[in-house]
């Protein structure tokens, strides 16, 4: 089998929650944070018939770009990747020594809901890094507002985008920012009063689960 492009993005993204990846047979994938509060979870159109444990994958990720096209031969307990004469075998990880999703998250109701393009969630980062802003605060205030921000300094340098959705609840809900690890693209965002997050990407079969910050108040 060959992987597809948007497989070996999302892999990519998964590299950035997590180190460690199992992909099961079949042609969804998952990761966990070692913190347990991201998940991410892809439906793609490459099917795995074994299951195989990476512990680095980066490495693994390095391994693929060395080729042009790899084609990637799974066993039980190894994988080959080969192009021409040249192969790999890359040997898998102990799964009981990785970090795994061990279930499914069942999503609550969701009190807020809202669309983020790829564009607002370019510029959220990029003025986080520019005003070493942390947090990104959710707002209800007569509309749904995204606003980079430090909550520990209230007199700090701030930017805000006004999503235009209008809401009747009054909340506030943080994330930090560096764990808005997300695969470039628009994205569906529910947020529920539980203190969890759904993302939801447009284009593809790939959803996000953000814990939200302890200190989110809902009204």
């Amino acid at each position: 089998m060959q992987l597809c492009k948007d497989t070996i993005e999302v892999l990519k993204n998964f590299s950035s929650i997590n180190s460690n990846l199992v992909i099961k047979e079949g042609n969804k994938i998952s990761t966990i944070s070692p913190s347990k509060d991201i998940m991410s979870e892809f439906n793609g159109s490459d099917k795995f018939d074994e299951q195989l444990s990476i512990f680095n994958l980066n490495e693994f990720l390095g391994v693929l770009s060395a080729f042009e096209a790899p084609e990637l031969i799974l066993d039980t307990k190894f994988l080959t990747i080969k192009q021409g004469k040249s192969k790999v075998k890359y040997v898998y990880a102990d799964e009981s020594l990785l970090t795994v999703p061990t279930k499914n998250i069942t999503f609550p109701k969701a009190e807020i809901l809202f669309d983020l393009s790829a564009e607002t969630l370019s510029k959220l980062q990029k003025m986080a890094s520019i005003l070493s802003a942390e947090d990104l605060a959710v707002v209800g205030d007569d509309t749904i507002k995204l606003q980079v921000m430090d909550k520990k300094n209230p007199t700090a340098n701030s930017f805000e985008i006004d999503t235009g959705v209008l809401t009747k609840e009054t909340f506030n809900i943080f994330f930090k920012i560096d764990k808005l690890k997300l695969v470039d693209g628009d994205y569906k965002v529910e947020i529920s009063s539980k203190k969890i997050s759904k993302f939801k990407h447009s284009g593809l079969d790939l959803t996000v689960f953000i814990a939200v910050e302890s200190d989110s108040t809902f009204k």
